[in-house]
């Protein structure tokens, strides 16, 4: 049988009544643990997808550590940085909006769902400047030639572990890499093999690719919840819940970050002196 409290008054519409309690459930508590069971068991699913990019990326960078090490040499651990601060800080917010929908106070709601949707919009800011940062020096994997002609600088280039052609990557990757100072003046390349570390980028393109199609949805999410906040959805205060679990995701994406961070960004050589953009 339904709950007699299925129906419940809201404040400022002069009587009329919205469901709480969908007629499929006994009351509003079994509603609730649904609700949050429902996200948990999303979110196991997503372990796995994530957890089997994780692990084989893991397995390459045992087998080919010069080569991986090289390549994350070649990103901007500022960037992630900024944004690790922008993705904790909006993690806290979103929290804070879970407080303020319970409490019933719709004025902070909307305010800490629109800080999160502010942080997450600039940590996706932050990330498209990386990736055309990286689009500009030519770090995008591909398998597209360019003649070593002998008579230029490049003949002596540690690319080339063969006389005749090289990869565009390999070329831009080792000009990227001689302004660092671990690999400056072709310094420790020797034992780098650059065209393999393509492999690498496709790892970090794809998990950093994935990261951020999540923070989109879950960013168009809050968005949602927002313009609900805004049409008195969550008045009644057990509505809470639905934003408790939307944090959760986002909790979970965080929780993802917190594990590419030292995967892709810290795995390099990294100074004081090439940290600015």
């Amino acid at each position: 049988m339904a709950a007699t409290n299925a129906l419940e008054p809201i404040e400022g519409t002069e009587g009329t009544r919205r469901p709480i309690v969908a007629h499929h459930f006994n009351n509003l508590l079994q509603q609730q643990a649904s609700v949050r069971f429902g996200m948990w068991l999303f979110l196991a699913t997503e372990l796995l997808f994530f957890g089997g990019v994780i692990c084989a990326y893991t397995v390459y960078r045992i087998w080919f550590p010069k080569d991986f090490e090289a390549a994350s040499t070649a990103l901007n651990p500022l960037i992630a940085g900024i944004n690790s601060f922008l993705l904790l800080t909006s993690s806290f917010t979103c929290t804070l909006a879970i407080r303020a929908a319970y409490e019933g106070k719709q004025g902070m709601l909307k305010t800490w769902l629109a800080a999160t949707i502010l942080l997450g919009v600039t940590f996706l800011g932050f990330k498209a400047f990386e990736y055309y940062t990286d689009y500009k020096e030519g770090l995008i994997p591909s398998n597209k030639l360019v003649y070593n002609d002998p008579r230029s600088h490049n003949s002596q280039s540690t690319t080339v572990h063969q006389t005749g052609n090289t990869t565009e990557f390999a070329h831009n990757l080792e000009h990227v890499l001689k302004d660092k100072e671990y690999y400056k003046d072709g310094k420790n390349l020797g034992e780098v093999n650059l065209d393999r570390c393509r492999l690498f980028f496709v790892f970090y393109y794809a998990m950093t690719g994935l990261h951020v199609l999540h923070m989109v949805i879950g960013i168009g999410l809050f968005t949602w919840q927002y313009i609900l906040a805004s049409l008195g959805f969550f008045v009644p205060q057990e509505r809470y819940v639905y934003v408790e679990v939307l944090a959760l995701y986002w909790h979970f994406v965080e929780l993802v970050w917190i594990f590419l961070l030292p995967l892709l960004y810290m795995a390099g050589h990294h100074n004081f002196a090439n940290l600015g953009f």
